[in-house]
């Protein structure tokens, strides 16, 4: 009996049949794995811009929307400038310092972020300073207004003498009692009976009254009503000094109100946010090159003239001649001029053009003809070498990032309507 042959179609691959197919194979994956680092790189850019985006547009939103309300409630000329001194009982460190003034920018030397203070009232029935009908003596625990009008337990108030400043500084306090045109504020720690009827503790009066004297009728002696710390009950009219600074790469704003574990509290707003420049835009007639107007330059005309830093404007000593007298370099201020950056949450990958740094974002002195991208606002360029990794072996340096600069400018409204 003769044995079947083999059928040639049942002996399977050989091995090079099997090598030609993973070869393909692999090719295969490598040109799909090539495609989704493409994809992925994309996607990570794409939703990393719309962070930023989304944070700068935050972070500016909120220091516009303080900005336009700066001033408010002692937007008197003469009042402005002088240091408050503040207490709080709440605070591990008691006493603290205050500038009444609408908007004090700081800043952190040459490419450093600024700070900004933005300080308005929230006293709807109190507009303006009330001027004291009679003298404060250093120790006295109440003073008395020439009216009480708007006035209540709770309210903070400032006692200012223009006249005397700066040898005289403001003074915080926390009224407790209203009587008649007596407006009292007894020491830390004692209680009080609100508006609302509820017992309330003493926080913001220093123990021993008044540090100094203050003049009575027809002196520039005067209070300034700044909002009320618990009434109305669920939306207090607390007043708003909000500091707004940036804090490992994140817009944070605190308050000197809003204490807790003995320190204000810091609150985050927007992350990513690496860079504030904030400038003083003044109506005094000097022409820097940082305002364009076809009308010439003319001071105390309500166009702003030029913008300037803090440094320039702490500088400022001689007034320029106005129709009206100035009395200090605050009723030249007119507007604020802010730009945050706001830096992409992911790093680009380093594989720029040398090879180990990333080129997301170049200076020009990575080679010929690499342009200078690093964010810029009308006054200049901004510098964010400080935002990419601490560390000194990473290679995700601020160049790993992309960065989108957010720029506004916002006309000091309460400040422009002032009373003198």
């Amino acid at each position: 009996m003769r044995a079947t042959p083999a059928h040639r179609g049942s002996r399977g691959f050989s091995i090079i049949e099997l090598m030609v197919a993973m070869l393909i194979g692999l090719i295969g994956i490598i040109i799909i794995f090539q495609v989704f680092e493409v994809s992925e790189g994309i996607k990570r850019t794409s939703t990393s811009g719309g962070d930023a985006q989304q944070n700068g547009a935050i972070a500016l939103y909120a220091m516009e929307r303080d900005l336009r309300s700066a001033g408010s409630g002692f937007n008197d000329t003469p009042s402005v400038g002088c240091t408050i001194l503040g207490y709080d009982s709440s605070r591990t460190t008691n006493n603290f310092t205050l500038t009444l003034a609408p908007v004090l920018v700081t800043s952190a030397g040459p490419g450093g972020p600024d700070s900004v203070s933005v300080f308005y009232a929230s006293k709807p029935l109190v507009g303006d300073a009330t001027p004291l009908n009679a003298p404060a003596a250093v120790g006295s625990t109440s003073v008395q207004v020439s009216s009480a009008y708007g006035y209540g337990p709770g309210d903070l108030v400032i006692l200012n003498y223009p006249a005397q400043v700066p040898a005289v500084n403001c003074q915080l306090r926390e009224l407790s009692n209203v009587a008649g045109i007596v407006l009292i504020h007894r020491d830390a720690g004692q209680t009080y009976l609100s508006v609302s009827g509820t017992t309330r503790t003493v926080r913001f009066n220093q123990p021993g009254g008044l540090t100094v004297a203050y003049g009575g009728a027809g002196t520039s002696a005067r209070v300034i009503d700044l909002g009320n710390l618990y009434e109305p009950v669920g939306n207090p009219t607390v007043p708003v000094y909000n500091t707004y600074a940036i804090v490992n790469n994140a817009l944070t704003v605190t308050s000197p109100f809003v204490v807790a574990g003995g320190a204000p509290v810091v609150n985050t707003i927007a992350d990513n946010i690496v860079q504030l420049r904030v400038a003083y835009g003044l109506d005094d007639g000097v022409n820097n090159g940082s305002v364009s107007i076809g009308a010439g330059y003319t001071a105390c005309d309500g166009i702003v003239d030029r913008f300037v830093d803090a440094a320039t404007f702490n500088a400022i000593a001689a007034l320029p001649v106005c129709p009206t007298a100035l009395q200090t370099k605050w009723q030249l201020l007119i507007a604020m001029r802010v730009a945050v950056v706001a830096r992409s949450a992911l790093a680009e990958k380093p594989t720029g053009i040398n090879g180990t740094n990333c080129d997301a974002t170049t200076d020009g002195t990575e080679g010929v003809s690499v342009p200078d991208q690093r964010p810029t606002w009308t006054g200049g360029i901004i510098d964010v070498s400080a935002s990419g990794d601490p560390s000194a072996t990473s290679l995700l340096n601020w160049k790993c990032y992309r960065y989108k600069v957010f720029e506004t400018t916002v006309p000091l409204r309460n400040w422009i309507w002032r009373s003198s």
